[in-house]
């Protein structure tokens, strides 16, 4: 049997969700804007301003943004776990315009290593 408590979680994961991909996407890959709120995101959001904005005041408190001067930023955290998620939804069709890069610490740059960046399979 599934419970209202269920199906809160699993629309309150959805939210989270596509907030962390628009939020990557609107803040790293295309760099439209330096901070974002509720207002930016209706657009890409099925949900209210309301919603929205509850969504991001608990993700900041789990640390995936923090809040700034005009709305919110992904923390370092927030961005790995946006990125993650953006590339799962989008990165084929992102292949001829893939701005997703692996940090300056990745295996990939050690001179000894064989394998191929993870980025290089996007």
């Amino acid at each position: 049997m599934v419970t209202g408590s269920r199906d809160g979680s699993a629309e309150e994961m959805r939210l989270r969700d596509e907030i962390l991909e628009a939020g990557y996407w609107m803040l790293r890959e295309e760099r439209i804007e330096s901070s974002i709120g509720a207002s930016d995101l209706q657009v890409f959001v099925d949900s209210t301003g309301d919603s929205i904005e509850s969504a991001f005041e608990r993700m900041a408190s789990d640390g995936l943004f923090e809040e700034v001067a005009d709305g919110y930023d992904l923390t370092d955290r927030g961005e790995y776990e946006a990125k993650r998620r953006f590339v799962d939804s989008f990165g084929d069709l992102e292949e001829s315009h893939n701005h997703v890069e692996c940090g300056p610490d990745c295996w990939c740059h050690d001179l000894d290593s064989d394998e191929a960046c993870y980025t290089e399979q996007l």
